[in-house]
């Protein structure tokens, strides 16, 4: 017979499964700037989650640290995210993601990445890669030829692509590879300047002469990607088409862009993050290629520069800068 005594003992030792069972999972969230891609896989990540049945600020709770550029201030932010005993820090990008790594080793690490995350050395492959690391990249070189292909649809008379990258990166020098492979296959010119410094990059720029059939293509440069505002005005001023390699870029000033829909990559590592935080391990889950990628038009761009898009490239982009 069950009587009050074993009633009573039976509430308590379930109270604290129950407790647990309703207190609300925090997920740190760890980036360096927050710039439209990260805003974008954030609000992906968080849309996701709430599909799956996750309530913020009731079963969930989102732990942010940006530290504004600052990459310095990353590995003390990262240990303020493992202090709140996050079940799992999301990051994007490179840096983030390694001081993640770093401070959270017990914890794990999702991330979104442009990238090939092999290539740039944030995992390592087979037994090597670490267990509490896993997420989302777009291996974004390896649309190089599709991008470039684009760019030929968008600018019919294009015959050359001037590259610009930093000549001291050797993962800049293997972009530039993959861009002047893509130009041959396509019939294209492909004239390289590689530079060192962003005063020779200004100074680069300010010689260029515009030339008939000729345009900018961008690889995925820090160096470069550092100056951008002042090569869409000088391309612009000089009438200059410009082809670059994120959805943001097209939105600040580039003619054109195409790469991944970080709001997708962000809806991915959602689902990814529900496993997790049911308990499955990082090591278990494949790394996830982006499945979603964007041709983005500037029309204002291309008005300014006197480049008539046709009907059908306009209808062929995902989105439209008027």
């Amino acid at each position: 017979m069950t009587g009050p005594a074993t009633l009573i003992v039976a509430l308590v030792l379930s109270f604290p499964f129950a407790a647990w069972a309703q207190a609300p999972v925090r997920v740190g969230i760890l980036v360096q700037e927050m710039g439209r891609g990260q805003s974008q896989a954030i609000k992906g990540l968080s849309e996701e989650l709430k599909r799956i049945g996750y309530r913020e600020r009731k079963n969930l709770i989102f732990e942010i640290r940006n530290v504004k550029g600052n990459r310095g201030a990353l590995q003390s932010a990262a240990g303020e995210l493992v202090a709140q005993q996050v079940k799992l820090v999301f990051t994007t990008g490179n840096s983030a993601t390694r001081a993640a790594a770093a401070a959270a080793r017990d914890i794990p690490v999702l991330f979104v990445h442009p990238g090939d995350p092999l290539a740039s050395g944030l995992i390592k492959s087979g037994e090597e890669r670490a267990g509490h690391v896993t997420g989302v990249a777009a291996y974004a070189a390896q649309t190089t030829e599709r991008r470039l292909a684009l760019f030929k649809e968008i600018m019919p008379a294009l015959k050359k692509i001037w590259v610009f990258f930093d000549a001291g990166n050797p993962l800049s020098r293997d972009n530039f590879k993959l861009a002047e492979s893509a130009a041959k296959k396509l019939g294209l010119q492909a004239a390289s300047y590689g530079i060192k410094s962003t005063d020779e990059l200004k100074t680069t720029l300010a010689a260029v002469r515009a030339e008939n059939g000729a345009a900018i293509f961008q690889v995925a440069d820090q160096l470069v990607e550092t100056e951008a505002d002042f090569l869409f005005e000088t391309a612009r001023v000089k009438k200059i088409a410009t082809m670059f390699n994120e959805e943001s870029w097209a939105i600040n000033g580039a003619l054109a862009a195409y790469g991944p829909n970080y709001l997708e990559m962000g809806r991915q590592a959602g689902r990814l993050a529900d496993r997790i935080i049911k308990g499955e391990s990082p090591a278990a889950l494949p790394l996830e290629r982006a499945s979603k990628f964007d041709l983005t038009i500037n029309y204002r761009t291309a008005r300014f520069i006197g480049l008539d898009l046709s009907a059908a490239m306009l209808k062929k982009a995902d989105k439209v800068i008027r």
